[in-house]
């Protein structure tokens, strides 16, 4: 009798708490679509139908009379890109949407919402994590998919080009990680090894999934002629790449670079540091080294625990590891430039995917060391995404106020009469943009 009734409390608690996990990890999928709401309001209120900055240069092409028929235009380099997928979808927009962008923005949504609905999926799928846990995870890699530190990426319509090698690279780990749970194997294995191929005709980093891809496939045990035919088809498409590419800067060689390792790795901090700027300023490197330290840490207890590591957890470890290793590539490309570089807003699309992963990792172990403490570590996370989301007011407040600076150069391109300042502030000179203007005006008016 006494024993009984002391039990009772326990359970009550038991089930409060469990109660309170329930609704807390609703409220983080809360947060994740109101983020995404706000960034697709942000998109509608700084849009714009003009192209901008390296946009033109495509435009101009196109209005000189490159097109569908224009193999050597679409295969050509742009910077140290390949941009063939890119022009595809410049064409489409142009064909069916005027050429006002429209097109450009939907398609940048729908990568990021499949790159969210591919997680959401293996999590509800292919996991057997408690409901709340499941939600919660759910919630952080929307919340991260669609954070404004990304505004840029969000909010110019060319960046559709850095957004799909990130999403394509994130459904690609994830098909690896559950690989055994999908069916037509040969066909997950032909389509993984076209996806680097794909990503890099949009931006040359897309091809690091090709080899992250197959050294995780390696450790994740797939059988390995499925191995073999992933690394075939990567080799076979990489080789055609760089048949005929030419560097953009042939004075600059990235291979000198590895000598400055001091200067790479404050690179590599301040790339994922930059994410928490606004939330910490001047504690973002710090933050990025802990958090480094962290991932170690973790992927050491994962191959210590081999058989207790989900393959959701493999799968984050594998993203970590792309998105640093992306970082690095950048760094020796773009070092010439000063570490300030790495801020760069556009970075922070691969930089918080690298932090929903490293935060799955932490709530996964978490709850299996302290399944009676983890609504603490629970809340924490709640309170980090509530406090993330108070920095989207002063992201939103710059990113319109270029907007509204943009729309008015607009304005004034397209009627015919811009000054060099407007010009300028789009891409170039006056002189510099008339091809792309006189054309899509044409569009605009038939």
């Amino acid at each position: 009798m006494n024993s009984s009734h002391r039990a009772t409390p326990s359970l009550s608690i038991l089930a409060s708490s469990t109660r309170l996990l329930v609704w807390q990890s609703r409220l983080v999928l809360l947060i994740a679509v109101l983020a995404l709401l706000c960034a697709l309001t942000l998109t509608v209120r700084t849009y714009i139908p003009c192209p901008f900055w390296d946009e033109w240069a495509e435009v101009n092409a196109v209005a000189n009379g490159a097109g569908l028929s224009s193999f050597g235009w679409l295969w050509s380099e742009h910077n140290e890109h390949r941009l063939l997928i890119t022009r595809l979808f410049m064409l489409l927009d142009m064909r069916f949407f005027d050429g006002r962008n429209a097109s450009l923005f939907i398609e940048t949504y729908l990568f990021q919402i499949a790159a969210w609905a591919a997680v959401c999926f293996a999590v509800e799928r292919f996991t057997h994590f408690p409901r709340f846990l499941r939600t919660t995870l759910e919630g952080l890699f929307g919340f991260s998919l669609f954070h404004l530190n990304q505004a840029e990426n969000l909010t110019w319509a060319f960046q559709v080009s850095f957004i799909l090698p990130f999403s394509l690279a994130t459904i690609s780990l994830l098909a690896i990680a559950f690989f055994e749970r999908l069916s037509r194997p040969l066909l997950v294995a032909v389509t993984l090894g076209f996806a680097p191929l794909i990503a890099a005709l949009n931006l040359s980093g897309g091809f690091l999934i090709g080899p992250v891809s197959i050294g995780f496939a390696v450790l994740r045990r797939i059988p390995m002629r499925y191995v073999a035919v992933i690394s075939a088809i990567f080799a076979a498409t990489a080789a055609a790449y760089l048949t005929g590419y030419k560097a953009s800067d042939p004075n600059h060689k990235p291979i000198q670079v590895l000598s400055h390792g001091k200067e790479i790795f404050i690179y590599l901090l301040t790339y994922l540091g930059a994410s928490w700027t606004r939330l910490l300023p001047h504690k973002e490197r710090l933050i990025a080294a802990i958090s480094l330290l962290g991932l170690g840490v973790l992927i050491a207890s994962a191959a210590r625990s081999r058989n207790r590591t989900s393959p959701l957890e493999w799968f984050c470890v594998a993203e970590c590891a792309l998105v640093i290793t992306v970082a690095i590539l950048t760094a020796l490309a773009r070092l010439q430039f000063g570490v300030g570089q790495a801020y760069a807003g556009r970075y922070q699309t691969p930089a918080m995917l690298y932090w929903a992963s490293l935060g799955a990792l932490i709530l996964i172990a978490a709850w299996r060391l302290w399944p009676g403490k983890f609504i603490y570590v629970q809340s924490s996370l709640l309170a980090v995404m509530i406090l993330s989301a108070a920095t989207f007011v002063p992201i939103w407040t710059t990113t319109v106020q270029h907007g509204d600076r943009l729309k008015h150069a607009c304005q004034k391109v397209m009627h015919g009469n811009a000054d060099e300042a407007a010009a300028k502030l789009l891409y170039g000179s006056r002189q510099d943009l008339a091809p792309g203007v006189a054309y899509l005006h044409r569009l605009w008016h038939e």
